[in-house]
C-alpha cells in the first residue's frame, strides 16, 4: 500500500488565506453587483441630487456598467482564488506555478505602492516576498511534484 504524503502546514495555511480572500473577494463582487443595481435607479440619483451632490452626467450614465464589470472581475478574481486554494491542497503543479506567479505580480505591486506610500507599504512587499521563499523551499516544493 502506498504511503501518504504529509502536505506542509504552510501550504495549508496558504490555502486557507486564499479561501478568506476569495471570501473577501466574493463580498466585494456582491457589493459591486449591488452598487451597479442601486446606481441603476432614479430614485437614488434623486436623492444624491437633493442632498447637494452633483453627479456628473457620465458617471450616471457608465457608473452601473462599470460596476457590474467591476464586480464581474472580482467574481472571476474569487472563483480563482477558491480554485487555487483547492490546487494547494491537492499538491497541483500548476497552484505552484500559479502562486510564484501571483506572488511575483504582488511583489512588483508593492514596489509600486512601496513607493508611492512610503514604509507604510512595506508589508504590501514583505508578504508576498515571504510567500515566494516558501514556495521555492525543496520541502514545499516536493509536495506539489506530484
Amino acid at each position: 500500500m502506498p504511503q501518504q504524503r504529509q502536505r506542509p502546514i504552510g501550504v495549508t495555511i496558504l490555502a486557507i488565506l486564499e479561501v478568506l480572500g476569495g471570501i473577501l473577494l466574493l463580498f466585494g463582487a456582491l457589493g459591486m453587483f449591488a452598487l451597479s443595481a442601486l446606481l441603476n435607479t432614479a430614485d437614488f440619483m434623486e436623492q444624491l441630487n437633493e442632498m447637494g451632490q452633483q453627479i456628473p452626467q457620465f458617471l450616471i450614465d457608465s457608473g452601473p456598467m462599470l460596476f457590474l464589470i467591476l464586480g464581474v472581475v472580482l467574481l472571476i478574481f474569487a472563483i480563482v482564488a477558491f480554485i487555487l486554494a483547492w490546487g494547494f491542497l491537492k499538491g497541483k503543479k500548476w497552484a505552484w506555478w500559479l502562486g510564484v506567479i501571483f506572488s511575483v505580480l504582488q511583489i512588483i505591486s508593492g514596489a509600486f505602492s512601496l513607493i508611492t506610500s512610503g514604509v507604510s507599504g512595506i508589508l504590501s512587499i514583505a508578504i508576498p516576498i515571504l510567500i515566494l521563499v516558501y514556495l521555492m523551499m525543496a520541502s514545499t516544493k516536493a509536495w506539489f511534484n506530484q
